[in-house]
């Protein structure tokens, strides 16, 4: 139906040419006229013949086909080929069209020739320009394909083509200019078409075997060793007789001559190899390439799997590639490249495949493949690997918090102050109470005064927020020493214990240093022979019965009765503070109390900070001299270890109310 509603369309056209043109006041330019029309009409009628095919379009031939008036130019048609249909076994036909005209392409002496799925121009005219369709027909299928023909004007004065192609030559090594007519020559061989090729540097020819270079497989100008000199433009000329005419066709290629030089790259990976990794986990293979020479080769890496090039680059895809990688080496000189190839997930279309890195470069194409498989399933690695991550990360853990316990636990309590409770409505109004050997006192010196006194309460009070009762600073004048400590102590919420090296020592020698008459279970009586020695209120007491009054008797009332309330009562937390570092003799004659508890929770000593300190003193003297403004010495800021260390056992500051029907402890 198709050619039959063509057929119709065609005569309908000249039945109206024909009266219109040949009537009775014909003449010569209506005949004239009617030619033209005519032809224009089997266009129409060829290019409607197409459509009504409804032939399977394999769009444009992706290369375009340059010539120049005058010269010779091949068009082929790549639908003959397995991948469209099978034409070893299905019969077919071929015809060729302008997409201009619409009109069937035929042999033309002299002009052009049509054989099978190739359309020759022997002398192409600039009216030759244009698109050109190729139609296979066979009894059951139509293909069609498009092909461009761009004629351009030659320059003025210029010998060669117009359009150039480019070759780099590298100075002092073996080198080459290939002639782009490959195509042309291997046409011709398939046809038993003999052919000749001739070169041309600018507008002289090249001699043969000139001793610098030499002509290759007709198609190659090969240079013995690239000199300076040879820069320049070549063009390769091929000459052949088809249809018993004479023809010829140029390629012009612009050679440029650098110092740098590049060798045939090298795959090193992949080796032809054979991968096995499991279904659903990632994979990255690498394809790493050397180039012998130096410089910046012109040298393109790319991945393909079953001869498809693999585009994605961007890791959001499942599968891509990453950028190209390179790095230069001395010995041997060269650079490497290299390209990843990556999975985020395995899946089962990844397998039974060939994976091929590729390189593309002016001395050749090398490349390397690899074949993935699946692995058999392997449950004992993923649950080791399952156990030993949990080992690690518990170990880390708890080494990190082990080192980092008190930041940890610091910077939790300011991050979350709501989770615990708020300490103002427990009725008491002190967040401690510091203990410190009096003026007159065993152990007392001006440093343990200047730091109970100053250094406390500036950064604990002023700094840090929190209240301290301090007895030389907030005792009521004329109260008993018994009712001042023993009232205090209960409005306090800890006891800041600070002692020295020497602090109980003496006490500890007015009676037997072996009897150990100071235990814990002791505590409770000595605190009653203090009250009671002390009925006067002249700060007085009687220790052993020898009558001698100690001027330490707050301290000692202090010691024993905090000690009483943290580890008999168990309601009152004391937090030792050493002034002094003390040796293992030392130790030994401490009350046994206080042993105890420095043995089970541990001391903070003011003495490593000491020095830090010293240090810390001489730079800020180096830096007065210089002439700079003196930073806050590190042992007063809040932030240093040893105040982090008192921070840590004091009080919480919460923002928690607790009611009595929920009561809620959070013990960090």
């Amino acid at each position: 139906m198709g050619k039959e509603g063509a057929e119709r369309k065609r005569n309908m056209c000249y039945e109206n040419l024909y009266t219109g043109a040949m009537g009775p006041s014909s003449s010569p330019e209506s005949f004239l006229m009617f030619l033209w029309i005519s032809g224009i009409c089997g266009g129409l009628a060829q290019a409607e013949l197409m459509k009504k095919d409804n032939c399977t379009n394999y769009e444009l031939v992706f290369e375009r086909v340059f010539s120049v008036p005058g010269d010779a130019a091949m068009l082929n048609s790549t639908l003959l080929s397995l991948d469209v249909f099978d034409f070893t076994a299905v019969p077919f036909n071929i015809t060729w069209f302008s997409a201009k005209t619409g009109q069937e392409m035929r042999n033309e002496a002299g002009r052009i020739l049509v054989l099978q799925e190739t359309l020759w121009f022997l002398n192409t005219t600039m009216d030759d320009d244009g698109e050109y369709l190729a139609i296979v027909r066979t009894p059951s299928q139509c293909y069609m394909q498009s092909t461009i023909l761009v004629i351009t004007l030659p320059k003025d004065g210029e010998c060669g083509r117009p359009l150039k192609a480019y070759t780099p030559l590298t100075k002092g090594t073996a080198d080459k200019v290939n002639c782009l007519l490959g195509g042309y020559v291997a046409k011709l061989d398939s046809y038993g078409i003999s052919s000749s090729v001739k070169w041309y540097k600018g507008c002289d020819p090249v001699l043969e075997d000139s001793g610098s270079q030499t002509i290759q497989d007709r198609n190659k100008l090969a240079f013995h060793s690239v000199k300076t000199e040879d820069d320049g433009i070549y063009t390769c000329t091929l000459t052949f007789t088809l249809d018993g005419v004479t023809v010829t066709v140029s390629e012009t290629t612009e050679a440029k001559v650098n110092d740098n030089y590049f060798l045939v790259p090298q795959v090193h990976e992949p080796e032809k190899e054979i991968i096995k990794e499991a279904i659903g986990s990632n994979f990255t293979k690498r394809c790493l390439v050397f180039v012998p020479g130096s410089g910046t080769p012109s040298v393109n890496v790319i991945w393909l799997v079953e001869n498809k090039v693999m585009f994605d680059s961007e890791p959001s895809e499942r599968v891509y590639t990453s950028n190209l990688r390179s790095w230069t080496q001395d010995e041997p000189k060269g650079v490497w490249l290299e390209r990843l190839l990556l999975f985020a997930e395995l899946k089962d279309e990844d397998f039974y495949l060939n994976y091929t890195c590729r390189v593309f470069s002016p001395r050749g194409y090398p490349d390397g493949y690899f074949t993935l498989l699946p692995t058999d399933p392997n449950i004992i690695l993923p649950i080791g690997l399952v156990f030993g991550g949990m080992t690690v990360l518990f170990v880390v853990s708890v080494a990190v918090y082990y080192v980092f316990r008190i930041d940890i636990v610091l910077c939790f309590r300011r991050a979350f102050p709501v989770l615990y409770t708020n300490k103002d409505l427990d009725g008491k109004l002190y967040d401690a109470y510091v203990a410190y050997p009096s003026p007159g006192a065993f152990g007392f010196s001006e440093e343990v005064e200047k730091f109970a006194l100053q250094t406390l309460p500036e950064v604990l009070e002023q700094a840090c927020g929190y209240k301290l009762f301090i007895a030389g600073r907030d005792c009521l004048p004329g109260q008993a020493v018994v009712d001042s400590v023993d009232e205090n102590l209960q409005a306090s919420r800890r006891v800041l214990l600070l002692y020295t090296a020497s602090t109980f020592i003496k006490k500890r020698h007015t009676s037997s240093t072996s009897s150990n008459n100071n235990n814990i279970t002791k505590v409770g009586e000595e605190a009653d022979q203090i009250q009671s020695g002390t009925s006067e209120g002249n700060g007085g007491v009687g220790f052993g019965g020898d009558g001698k009054a100690f001027s330490d008797t707050r301290q000692h009332l202090e010691c024993v009765a905090s000690m009483n309330r943290a580890l008999l009562e168990g309601s009152l937390k004391v937090i030792l503070v050493e002034l002094e570092e003390i040796t293992p003799a030392q130790l030994a004659l401490f009350p046994e109390s206080v042993r105890h508890l420095r043995k089970k929770q541990g001391a903070v000593c003011w003495w490593k900070v000491l020095q830090t300190r010293q240090q810390w003193r001489a730079w800020r003297e180096d830096e007065e001299r210089r002439g700079k403004d003196s930073q806050v010495s590190p042992s007063l800021s809040p932030r240093s270890r040893f105040w982090k260390e008192i921070r840590y056992h004091m009080p919480v500051r919460g923002k928690r109310a607790v009611y009595p029907e929920k009561t809620a402890l959070l013990n960090i």
